[in-house]
């Protein structure tokens, strides 16, 4: 009688693609340590109060500098939770989503430049262009999950069965943010302070304006479950 032991994996047929087998686990992993990174470096150019002045002067001086560090923290904080949306939602990493997820983690951990260069220039006379860079760059960081979306959509396999219905909506959804730091950067032209004003108008919409994270990363129940 042959022994009951489990039987190797069948191999894979010819032309395969093994890296679909990936899991997400290790890129989540890599993928939080970089938000967390850049998160805590937006601060850094938020400069104390002197020795020689007052608290309250000193931090009013830094303003802008801690208005973009509010924003932006905020952004990075949002770009997580749609991060760990999506990839709650799939089951297996392939090549391209591994490629596309080190982009968008390269445009995450760029973003304390233009958030520092926006918090030292905003209200001198080349804030405009230090508004631009910065609203042309959240759109870059954006950008990101509607090609993650486009992916899922070319590549349904790579995702739960039953989250799969969504992909569609969730990529239509998702022009929101790049639309929305473009259309920033066009009045950056403008008013470089209402500029930061129409970002904030964007974080808060995605904090309030939706469903919370939890039924998000929700997988719909199969009929008759």
């Amino acid at each position: 009688m042959a022994a009951d032991f489990p039987t190797d994996p069948p191999a894979a047929a010819p032309g395969e693609d093994d890296e679909q087998h990936i899991s997400p686990d290790r890129l989540r992993a890599l993928s939080d340590g970089v938000f967390a990174i850049a998160a805590t470096l937006l601060i850094l150019d938020v400069r104390p109060p002197a020795a020689d002045e007052g608290v309250w002067s000193g931090l009013r001086h830094e303003w802008p500098a801690l208005d973009a560090y509010a924003v932006s923290f905020l952004i990075i904080g949002i770009a997580w939770i749609h991060h760990h949306n999506l990839f709650h939602q799939v089951r297996k990493v392939d090549r391209g989503l591994l490629f596309l997820n080190l982009g968008m983690l390269a445009t995450i951990a760029f973003l304390p430049l233009p958030a520092a260069t926006l918090g030292d220039h905003l209200g001198r006379g080349d804030a405009p262009a230090a508004a631009v860079f910065y609203s042309v760059s959240m759109a870059a960081a954006s950008l990101w999950f509607t090609l993650f979306w486009n992916h899922l959509c070319r590549r349904p396999e790579l995702m739960h069965p039953r989250a799969r219905d969504g992909a569609r909506r969730a990529r239509a959804r998702s022009l929101l943010g790049p639309v929305g730091y473009a259309v920033a950067a066009a009045i950056a032209l403008l008013s470089p302070a209402g500029s930061l004003v129409l970002s904030a108008a964007i974080v808060l919409y995605f904090i309030v304006g939706r469903r919370a994270p939890a039924t998000r990363t929700r997988i719909p129940a199969a009929s008759g479950e």
